[in-house]
């Protein structure tokens, strides 16, 4: 029986303001090892990151076992210096640096 992967994107909205708004669009892959799903906990911490954006401006971010990264991409965008890492075995997976 052939594998038919489900994917779906999905949107998360962080803001105060029109002019400090902005969307995040991820691209889940929902598969049985749950590699690449945005988890619950990963949009309560994105969401930290956004309130208390202005302790993590100019500071130094590892995201271990980053996934779908929303936490990380967060910190990349209040001017956190992030490093993103998960299983280098995975294809789907990379190694990145947000600048």
């Amino acid at each position: 029986m052939a594998y038919q992967q489900m994917t779906t994107i999905s949107r998360y909205f962080f803001g105060d303001s029109d002019k400090t708004a902005f969307s995040v669009s991820i691209v889940e892959n929902l598969k049985e090892d749950y590699g690449l799903f945005v988890w619950p906990c990963s949009i309560v911490l994105a969401e930290f990151v956004w309130q208390q954006r202005y302790g993590f401006s100019g500071n130094d971010v590892v995201e271990l076992g980053a996934g779908t990264c929303l936490p990380g991409l967060i910190a990349s965008k209040v001017g956190s210096n992030v490093t993103l890492t998960d299983d280098a075995n995975r294809s789907e997976v990379v190694l990145m640096q947000c600048l």
